[in-house]
C-alpha cells in the first residue's frame, strides 16, 4: 500500500517548502545506515527522505543547520580523530584559537558534503547554516566580522545570526555584503518584523553598492518548541489564576507561527520561515503526535528535522499512520485564545510591537537557547583542553509528556 509520506504531501501542497537536516552533515550517512537497518521495510522512503550524499531529491533533505551544541556532538563522535588534529596544531595557539579552528573545520566539512546539491540546484538548495558562536553576547561589529569569516569558509554557508537588537543591525550589514542569513533565536512576531526590515534595508544598500544578492537566501528560525516550554509562561498564567495546559502551550506556538506567516504574506519578501526545535508529544493513550508538523505547512514552511523527528516520521509511516501537514490554517478554539491573550508572555510573542528590540535578548526563550549554545561551546573548549568530562554525553531531554485534548 503506497501511503504518501509527510514530505511528499508537503511538497505537493507547496513546492517551495523544504526539509533540512538538524545536525552536522558529517553524521548524516551513519544515521541513514542505521535507519536502513532498523526499518528494512521502509528502504524506499528512507532513500527518498535521506538521499544519497545529500544529492538533489524532490522529496528529501535539501539543507542542514548546525549550532555549537550540534558541532560539539559531532566532534565527540570521533574524539581520536579530532584529538590528533588538535595535537598537530602549533603549541603557540591558545585553547580558544584551537576551538575556533575545530569549529570552522567542522563547518567546512559539512558544507563540502552539501556543495554538490548547491551546485546542481544553482544555489537554491544545499545550504549549511553556521552559527556565530556566542553571538548573543557580541556587538554589531564583532557579529559582522565573525559572520564574514564564516561566510568565507564555503560558498554555501548561511550565517546564523541571533535575533537581538545588535543581531539585526549586523544582519543588515551582512545582507548588504551579499551574505545568506539564518536569523536564529527567534520567538516573536516583533523579531520577524525587525528581521524583514533588516534584510530589506540590507538589499537596498547592496543594490546601491553594486553587490549581487540574487543567489542569497534568507530564513528566520522560529524555535517553536521552546516558546511554550518556558517557566515564565506558566508563572504568568498562575499569577492570573489560569491553568496553562499542555495543549494551551502548543496552541500558543501554533498561533505565533500563523501570525509570523501572516506577516510574511503582508510584506512581499524573499525571507522564508523555518521551524526548528520541533517536539513530539504523547497522549494519554500512549500515542505520539507532533503538532509542529501536523498543524503547520499550509503556507511555505521550511522544517529542520532532528534525527529523532525523522525516525518518528519513518515509524509512523511504517505503521500506516503517516504524519501529514495541515492543508489549511488550523483554527484555534476561541476560549483558548481568550485565555492566552490574558498572559503578557503570549502577547509579547503574538502581537507585533509588543516586545521592544532592546528586550529581544532578554526574552526567556532567547536566554534559554543562548545558554544551551554556550554550554555546547564550553564543552568543546573542555575537549580541546583535554578534560575527560567533555566526553561524557549530557543526558538527553525527554519529550514533553502531556495529555492531548485533540487527537490529530
Amino acid at each position: 500500500m503506497d501511503v504518501p509520506d509527510f514530505v511528499r504531501l508537503l511538497k505537493h501542497k507547496n513546492t517551495d517548502s523544504e526539509v533540512w537536516w538538524d545536525s552536522s552533515p558529517t553524521l548524516y550517512a551513519a544515521f541513514k545506515d542505521n535507519m536502513h537497518r532498523r526499518y528494512p521495510d521502509m528502504f524506499s522512503l528512507i532513500d527518498n527522505m535521506l538521499p544519497e550524499h545529500l544529492s538533489q531529491c524532490p522529496y528529501g533533505i535539501s539543507g542542514a543547520t548546525t549550532n555549537p551544541r550540534l558541532i560539539t556532538q559531532a566532534v565527540l563522535k570521533t574524539p581520536q580523530l579530532w584529538r590528533d588534529y588538535i595535537d598537530g596544531l602549533p603549541a603557540s595557539f591558545s585553547d580558544e584559537d584551537k576551538v575556533r579552528l575545530v569549529y570552522d573545520r567542522m563547518i567546512v566539512e559539512g558544507a563540502r558534503l552539501l556543495h554538490p546539491l548547491w551546485i546542481s540546484s544553482q544555489g537554491r538548495h544545499g545550504w549549511l547554516s553556521a552559527q556565530i558562536e556566542g553571538g548573543e553576547r557580541l556587538g554589531e561589529d564583532a557579529l559582522v566580522a565573525r559572520g564574514l569569516k564564516l561566510a568565507s569558509l564555503a560558498p554555501n554557508v548561511m550565517i546564523k545570526v541571533p535575533g537581538s537588537k545588535q543581531g539585526y543591525r549586523a544582519i543588515e550589514q551582512l545582507v548588504a555584503q551579499g551574505c545568506s542569513i539564518n536569523n536564529t533565536f527567534c520567538f516573536t512576531v516583533s523579531q520577524v518584523a525587525t528581521c524583514l526590515k533588516a534584510v530589506h534595508d540590507g538589499q537596498l544598500r547592496a543594490r546601491v553598492q553594486g553587490v549581487n544578492t540574487e543567489r542569497a537566501r534568507y530564513v528566520i528560525s522560529f524555535m517553536i518548541g521552546r516558546l511554550g516550554a518556558q517557566s515564565e509562561f506558566e508563572a504568568q498564567a498562575a499569577e492570573r489564576r489560569l491553568n496553562l495546559t499542555g495543549p494551551d502551550r502548543r496552541w500558543a506556538e501554533i498561533a505565533v507561527y500563523q501570525a509570523m506567516q501572516a506577516l510574511l504574506r503582508r510584506r512581499p519578501t524573499s525571507v522564508q520561515l523555518l521551524l526548528c526545535s520541533l517536539k513530539i508529544d504523547t497522549d494519554v493513550r500512549g500515542r505520539e503526535h507532533c503538532w509542529h508538523l501536523q498543524r503547520t505547512g499550509a503556507d511555505t514552511t521550511l522544517y529542520t528535522l532532528t534525527p529523532q523527528i525523522i525516525e518518528f516520521l519513518i515509524r509512523r509511516q511504517q505503521d500506516l499512520q503517516p504524519i501529514t501537514p495541515a492543508t489549511g490554517w488550523v483554527q484555534m478554539p476561541k476560549r483558548v485564545l481568550n485565555r492566552l491573550t490574558a498572559i503578557p508572555y503570549f502577547n509579547q510573542a503574538y502581537f507585533e510591537g509588543d516586545l521592544a528590540s532592546s528586550e529581544f535578548a532578554s526574552h526567556p526563550a532567547f536566554v534559554t537557547a543562548s545558554n544551551d549554545a554556550r554550554a555546547g561551546q564550553e564543552r568543546l573548549l573542555a575537549f580541546v583542553k583535554g578534560e575527560s568530562a567533555a566526553l561524557v554525553l549530557a543526558p538527553s531531554r525527554p519529550s514533553s509528556q502531556w495529555a492531548m485534548e485533540h487527537a490529530s
